[in-house]
Parts: structure tokens; C-alpha cells; sequence
């Protein structure tokens, strides 16, 4: 995954759809290449978007507690790189089958293609610690509660709410 090209023999490693999972430690670690200062914790983990047969975006799952997790979305640069079915499995995973109440992302105030893409996600600004951010800047906290997600009703077969056009580059 280092060229972001995939190798679906690697063991463990399954896909559903375009989205792959069994292989945490190598969508962190290319998360980590492109988040100044980011490293995913130990337990972490990790799904990752297939475009093309290339690896489009990592989403890290960390420090659960029963009812809250925090949540990584990273994006290479692409125009679109998620689709209604794609966003259900990203958002089914902590919901339904971890049981999660609600998910947490910090993102740099100066970074606003994160926030952004964060915002088209459904995730609403809750926060601000100032000083926090690798750039000296503030960080935004980010949360969106299960009861809000639309993209978990697009599993169901039924229409969701809003926000029907292309997810943008970023991370969140």
C-alpha cells in the first residue's frame, strides 16, 4: 500500500464492495503520511475505500468506550472517492456493530477542506481548544450522533436526507 495500489492476496486483507478491511496497521500507517503529527493507537481500526483499484481513503475507528469513538477520515486527492453504499459501511461499522452513540473528529481551525468535508459528512462543531493544533492554531472538535447519521438509512434501501452530491477531498 505504500504506492497506494493494492494487493488483495496480502492475508487477511478482505474487501466488501469498494470498502477493505483485516489490514489496520498499514491504512494507519498511510493516514499517519499524510496527517502532520498523527499516529493511530494501539487497537485502532482501520477501513479503507477502494477507487480503481487504489487505495482512496482510510477511515480510523480508535479509542472506544462502549458509547463514543474517535473517528480519522483521510482522502487522497481525488474528486470523488465515496458513494451513498460506500459511506453506509463507514458509518455502519461504529454504529451498529460497535454499538456507538456517537463519534468524535478534531481537526485543525486552519484547515478548512476538513471541516468542510467533515460538515458534508454530518458532523457538527462542538468545540474549539485553542492552541492544540500542530500549527500552533486551534482545534475543532467534531461530532456527529447516530440519531443524525443519514448515511445509515442508504443500507436500509430507503432514501436519506440531503447531501446527494460528491464527497471532497480532505480528511476529518
Amino acid at each position: 500500500m505504500g504506492t497506494d495500489h493494492l494487493n488483495e492476496r496480502r492475508a487477511g486483507l478482505k474487501r466488501l464492495g469498494d470498502v477493505i478491511y483485516g489490514a489496520d496497521r498499514e491504512l494507519s500507517a498511510w493516514a499517519a503520511k499524510r496527517i502532520p503529527g498523527y499516529f493511530a493507537t494501539h487497537g485502532a481500526t482501520a477501513l479503507g475505500v477502494v477507487r480503481d483499484e487504489e487505495l482512496a481513503a482510510a477511515v480510523i475507528y480508535e479509542r472506544f468506550n462502549g458509547v463514543h469513538c474517535e473517528v480519522t477520515i483521510v482522502v487522497a486527492q481525488r474528486a470523488t472517492w465515496a458513494n451513498r453504499r460506500t459511506l453506509f459501511a463507514l458509518f455502519d461499522y461504529p454504529y451498529r456493530q460497535l454499538g456507538c452513540l456517537a463519534l468524535s473528529a478534531t481537526i485543525p481551525a486552519s484547515n478548512l477542506q476538513s471541516l468542510n468535508l467533515c460538515a458534508k459528512l454530518g458532523f457538527e462543531a462542538v468545540a474549539l481548544v485553542k492552541f492544540a493544533a500542530h500549527d500552533g492554531g486551534a482545534l475543532v472538535v467534531m461530532q456527529q450522533e447516530r440519531k443524525n447519521c443519514r448515511w445509515l438509512d442508504y443500507g436500509q434501501g430507503q432514501q436519506g436526507t440531503g447531501g446527494t452530491g460528491p464527497i471532497p477531498d480532505g480528511e476529518c
